[in-house]
């Protein structure tokens, strides 16, 4: 770096947009280059912080200098660029984006023992398995990355993202180990994106069998040090593949040829905490910065992923078949209303199919998104219902351990049987979930071996992957779960899937209602009958003639995908228009719908003119989460750099308001969680 350039701006790890400027000392003049990891004086004390650009001059009259230079490689040129995208799109902090790129954070990462301990496994090249034939769907679609990649007849390969929309067992996974053995010939490197850990094992479990040990994975539930080595190992070119979850599009893959992201559709791929970005969006642009290819896999599209298929922007390849020509599963819709239930969750037709499959040592997977022994519980007597002291929201009753527990943030209070308030025996429980369900199994069906996979039994000590891996192995014969066990997951001897309660998240605040509710119907479906034997699907609902449902229980994409449109269109909502969420934060109510009404009024003066239209503000549907008040002002616009615009104008406006001390504003740009 050439000393006509002395100053350096850096970016700490605070929720600050600004850059701040340095002298950089001679000692450290070729250390400190963009992307360096470093330390400097901040307001007193010493912080860690980037190197983000270096500059020749500046206005400045007094320029404190670097302290020191902890890893001059830390951040590549490449995920700089990135970095300073996210924090641009998102309008956020960029050096919160870049120290959420680092696995583990800054804390130790420098001297970290898991990057020194890293080491590589030889380069093994092993053939592509001849006894996988693959289906006229597969061999479409690996043709068509192929074609992307530059194999296809075509010069060279280039940014194309190509939507892989195959129906639940097609095999999805082949063509993305095809695709990731032509980026290993060519001597680069792929990543796979998954939304779920438990998911990822499986995926993970796949590329070694094809890979060998060049294969690391990157997500949050790994040890530090291990996550740290296999990032070192990446940065090295040491690795053929990285699958990992969210934050691994960050991952530090010099010669990255491909990118994958599974089950695009996924809602966790949206970060919800500090910086809101999304993980396939943010996958998308960095292919496009590469010029390199990315495959969206999913058997449920996203109505956004759809939509720039139809604008010509994404291009469709489909799996309409599943593999050896295995059918899909028989549907059928119990309609709670009219059909008495044998025992609380359980209707007399799912009782009979699970006996069955008990009797023909078949496995069963019943699916509820909603955990813990019951929803909420409410004295007769007085009609005292136990709430949380934090979070707008009532107690959710845990039979293991015996407790009511806030799902929000964790507030725990013993379990008593008679009412705190009126001292009555007359506690009425509602909304069953996993464990009350668990308990009804037992009674029902004593012989039968359960193993429930949720949140909490996933915190009890026994991680996902083992409790999967035990029904994989037959030692279970019903597998009773929330979300986590909907998607992605393959299991030969499931022949039944019980869907509990179908209208779970079908009347949420939310616009996305219906679609999660169809992906998540969709996909829990895909479970049975991907074995020898033919899988059958029962779902129980007190809504069967909801589009979501009904066009569910046919496998109808067609039909659901027009009425959910129709909808959209006319409400005014994505994909037809872009929104901006921002969201006002405070411990004291008046001081933040005080703040929510001027920052409204700042929005409405940055939209003037424009073409975006300010709602709100308004509380959010959740009003009080953690202690903290939620008002929320909606943005909403047809274009992304005028909704943008206002909204930085809005947050710019906010930083300098008297309430900013006690009220924080923050933007969520294409929010996904209306909650």
């Amino acid at each position: 770096m050439p000393r006509t350039l002395p100053f350096a701006q850096v970016a700490f790890v605070l929720p600050l947009r600004q850059v701040f400027t340095y002298r950089v000392p001679d000692e450290l003049d070729g250390a400190a280059r963009p992307g360096a990891h470093i330390q400097a004086p901040f307001r007193g004390r010493p912080r860690r912080g980037f190197v983000v650009e270096r500059i020749a001059e500046t206005t400045l009259d007094r320029v404190e200098p670097l302290a020191s230079v902890l890893d001059a490689d830390a951040v590549s040129p490449h995920l700089l660029a990135l970095a300073h995208w996210v924090a641009d799109y998102y309008l956020a902090p960029l050096g919160e984006v870049l120290a959420g790129a680092l696995p583990g954070g800054l804390e130790g990462f420098a001297k970290s023992r898991g990057r020194k301990s890293a080491t590589e496994d030889p380069i093994v090249r092993l053939p592509m398995p001849e006894r996988v034939t693959l289906t006229a769907g597969q061999r479409d679609a690996v043709r068509a990355v192929d074609d992307a990649l530059g194999y296809g007849g075509s010069a060279a390969g280039a940014f194309a993202p190509v939507v892989l929309h195959g129906v639940t067992g097609s095999g999805k996974t082949e063509v993305y180990l095809r695709a990731a053995h032509r980026v290993r010939e060519s001597g680069r490197q792929s990543l796979v994106l998954v939304p779920e850990v438990a998911l990822g094992d499986q995926v993970v479990h796949a590329f070694r069998r094809r890979f060998g040990g060049r294969v690391g994975v990157l997500h949050s539930y790994m040890g530090v040090a291990e996550r740290r080595r296999n990032w070192e190992l990446a940065r090295r070119g040491s690795l053929d593949v990285v699958v990992g979850a969210r934050s691994a599009v960050f991952a530090p893959l010099p010669q990255l040829g491909l990118i994958v992201v599974d089950e695009e559709h996924e809602p966790a791929y949206k970060q919800s905490e500090r910086t809101k970005y999304h993980g396939r969006d943010t996958a998308v642009r960095r292919a496009q910065m590469l010029g390199i290819p990315v495959v969206l896999g999913s058997a449920t599209p996203s109505l956004e992923t759809l939509a720039n298929v139809s604008r010509g922007k994404y291009r469709m390849a489909r799996l309409p078949h599943r593999v050896d020509r295995r059918s899909m599963p028989d549907v059928r819709v119990i309609d709670l209303r009219v059909e008495p239930q044998a025992g609380g969750m359980l209707s007399r037709p799912l009782l009979v199919a699970l006996r069955l499959r008990l009797e023909k040592r078949e496995q069963s997977l019943l699916f509820l998104n909603r955990r813990g022994h019951s929803h909420y519980t409410q004295c007769r007597a007085c009609g005292w219902v136990p709430e949380c002291p934090q979070c707008d929201v009532s107690l959710t009753l845990h039979a293991q351990p015996g407790a009511w527990r806030c799902h929000y943030c964790d507030h725990v209070e013993p379990f008593r049987g008679d009412c705190p308030k009126c001292g009555a025996a007359l506690l009425r429980f509602g909304g069953a979930g996993t464990q009350r369900v668990e308990r009804e199994l037992a009674a029902a069906l004593p012989d039968a071996r359960v193993i429930r996979l949720d949140l909490d039994a996933a915190r009890a000590g026994t991680s996902r992957g083992a409790l999967l891996g035990a029904f994989a192995r037959g030692e279970a014969d019903v597998l009773l779960g929330t979300q986590m066990i909907a998607k992605g997951l393959d299991f030969p001897r499931v022949t039944l899937v019980g869907v509990l309660d179908a209208d779970v998240s079908l009347h949420l605040p939310d616009f996305r209602a219906s679609e999660r509710t169809w992906q998540l119907l969709v996909q829990v479906s895909g479970r049975s009958g991907r074995g020898r034997h033919p899988g059958e699907v029962l779902i129980q609902t007190c809504t069967p003639e909801h589009p979501a449902v009904a066009a569910a229980a046919k496998l109808d994409e067609a039909a659901f995908l027009a009425s959910e449109l129709d909808g959209r269109r006319d409400a005014g909502y994505p994909p037809f228009t872009r929104l901006v969420t921002m969201r006002f934060t405070g411990a004291d109510e008046d001081e933040v719908s005080r703040a929510a009404t001027l920052g409204a009024d700042a929005a409405r003066a940055a939209a003037d003119g424009t073409s975006v239209e300010v709602l709100g503000p308004a509380p959010a549907a959740l009003s009080r989460l953690r202690g903290q008040f939620r008002w929320n002002v909606l943005l909403k616009g047809r274009a992304s750099a005028p909704l943008r615009d206002c909204a930085r104008r809005t947050l710019e406006a906010a930083e300098g308001a008297p309430w900013a001390r006690h009220v924080r504003v923050a933007a969520d740009v294409d929010p996904i969680d209306a909650m």
